[in-house]
């Protein structure tokens, strides 16, 4: 069974949800938020966790927070698990109460923390349950205006700062959600990073590497791109990176082998997707050339040497790569 790709490095930033057992209320009193507001309060005793942003619905909820260490697994089996374990004993019943595992997705924060708090903020307002996000008790809105609601534990100057105060903050979150960070949240599964490609590049090197247990798309999202492998290469045999892509009958391109060797396992391609990538015709070809790099690496101590410096290029913090 496949598990989410958890990103983790220190200080990342998450949009950390969960929902209710069978989309069941997690929340059924006053109390039952109160419960998970102090539950939250305690992960930031101990494990120092920031939170940005939260938002308590009926049947699930959204926290927006920071992890000065690699500590969100902890964070999150303390927040879910104790108020599951609170929850049950204040309404009698037994058994999970969320529905599975919980999505994070970890954002750049730079680029993306205003807009993923705000819709976090706004989620009462778009499920038509309040007319305005300062209507709604249970999220940290109000927080963010007044600063005698304001928990300890919640960090909002970064945000108060960037917008003008809390004037600034109101109006910002009044004017309506991102038209495309809406089309991420819409799909039915959320990718687990938001963030352009320099932040996934910083990504690959800081968090810890992908698993084969998580799905092939994720795992793709901390592996270099198929360009970034071709401009290594190229460079290695001084050859346009076009050139890469171009078979030639009766001529040995060893450049050509390596780059989709470094491309099939680096990026975690399919044998198909490698070879629509170099043109070939079938699957097999580019299993073939693969079984050709292969085999030359037992023997070839030159070609071991250049492809030890290829994959360091590739990779400044080690990840094993696929076969």
């Amino acid at each position: 069974m496949t598990r989410p790709l958890r990103i983790l490095y220190p200080g990342a930033v998450y949009h950390v949800m969960n929902r209710g057992l069978a989309r069941q209320p997690i929340f059924r009193t006053a109390a039952d938020r109160e419960a998970f507001l102090a539950t939250v309060a305690e992960a930031h005793a101990f494990w120092g966790i920031e939170v940005a942003a939260y938002c308590l619905m009926d049947t699930h909820y959204h926290l927006v927070l920071r992890t000065p260490e690699t500590t969100l697994p902890r964070v999150m089996r303390h927040v879910n698990g104790i108020y599951t374990q609170r929850f049950n004993r204040a309404h009698r019943r037994d058994g999970p109460l969320f529905r599975g595992r919980y999505r994070a997705l970890c954002i750049d924060a730079d680029a993306y923390l205003g807009a993923v708090v705000r819709y976090v903020h706004r989620n009462p307002v778009e499920a038509k349950l309040v007319r305005g996000p300062g209507a709604f008790r249970w999220s940290s809105h109000r927080a963010y205006l007044h600063p005698r609601r304001r928990p300890p534990w919640l960090r909002v100057e970064p945000l108060l700062s960037a917008l003008g105060g809390p004037r600034g903050f109101h109006a910002y979150v009044l004017a309506g959600n991102d038209a495309t960070l809406d089309a991420v949240y819409q799909k039915q599964r959320l990718p687990p990073l938001l963030g352009a490609e320099a932040f996934r590049a910083a990504i690959r090197r800081r968090a810890r590497p992908p698993h084969r247990e998580h799905v092939r798309p994720e795992r793709q999202l901390l592996r270099p791109p198929v360009a970034e492998v071709l401009q290594v290469v190229a460079g290695a045999y001084a050859v346009p990176p076009a050139a890469l892509l171009e078979g030639r009958r009766g001529r040995h391109q060893e450049g050509r082998q390596v780059a989709l060797w470094l491309v099939k396992t680096h990026c975690d391609l399919t044998h198909a997707e490698t070879a629509r990538h170099f043109g070939l015709g079938s699957p097999g070809s580019a299993r073939w050339v693969c079984g050709v790099i292969r085999q030359r690496l037992h023997a070839d101590r030159h070609l071991r040497r250049r492809l030890a410096q290829l994959e360091g290029a590739l990779m400044p913090r080690t990840i094993q790569p696929t076969t």
